[in-house]
């Protein structure tokens, strides 16, 4: 079995949005509520997201593309929502 085209994006992915998901979990679990992201963990999923839409478009896959889409648009509703509250 070889590697697809461009695997380093797809790691890339799987790792940013893998942790991601992994610290909401154990933050659950604890029964602690989740804590907002800082701007340097924020910019590494943005950065993730904008990797998994490169990567579905160099794969030419549109379920992939449309999946990261939808990510990056939950991202930046929740960036300007989160940035309502504070001013």
């Amino acid at each position: 079995m070889r590697l697809p085209a461009y695997w380093w994006l797809l790691v890339l992915v799987v790792g940013g949005q893998g942790f991601f998901l992994i610290r909401f979990c154990v933050l659950r679990g604890l029964g602690k509520g989740v804590q907002p992201l800082s701007r340097p963990a924020s910019g590494l999923l943005a950065l993730s997201g904008l990797a998994g839409l490169a990567y579905g478009v160099v794969q030419r896959d549109p379920l992939f593309v449309v999946g990261q889409a939808c990510l990056l648009i939950l991202y930046y509703l929740v960036q300007t929502r989160s940035d309502e509250r504070k001013n």
